[in-house]
């Protein structure tokens, strides 16, 4: 009897082991699900502090004045979809899909961190917040109009 007890604990280890390994070995990696173009949707706050002269933000959404603004310092002024070649190469296009520039990517950590190259001399790092098929949302941290942490949300482009 313990014999036919050893067998089954054996077999239902050795099967859920089995299945464990057939999960992780069938997911998609963090660099696979990034590759293809992205198109961004919404530009907004998700973490707000006041502003200098101690208002607060009446909205979270981030108006194009304000984007512009914070983005002028960043890689990323300007693109309206990014293009993640599996080669490590990123390409940003503004509208009408003309390229405006083109740098290297990587993933860093757990690959909830993405870093941006451009020229070997400017890095920018964004935290991947949320990376599905069709989605797409990163964190970076910003001190325009109010010290806070900015969301660009994207949808996949099919």
């Amino acid at each position: 009897m313990r014999g036919r007890i050893g067998t089954y604990y054996a077999g239902f280890f050795l099967t859920a082991g089995l299945i464990f390994l057939l999960l992780v070995t069938s997911a998609s990696s963090p660099n696979q699900m990034l590759a293809g173009t992205w198109e961004e949707v919404a530009w907004e706050y998700e973490k707000v502090d006041r502003s200098r002269d101690g208002d607060s933000l009446s909205s979270k959404v981030i108006s194009e004045d304000v984007k512009h603004l914070i983005a002028q310092d960043l890689i990323v002024h300007r693109a309206e979809k990014w293009q993640f070649w599996p080669d490590g190469t990123l390409s940003l296009m503004a509208e009408g899909n003309k390229p405006i520039k083109r740098l290297n990517w990587r993933l860093k950590g757990r690959g909830h961190i993405l870093l941006l190259h451009y020229n070997n001399e400017i890095e920018e790092s964004y935290n991947i917040v949320k990376l599905t098929q069709d989605e797409l949302t990163l964190h970076f941290y910003t001190e325009m109009q109010a010290r806070g942490i900015a969301k660009i949300t994207f949808k996949k482009v099919r």
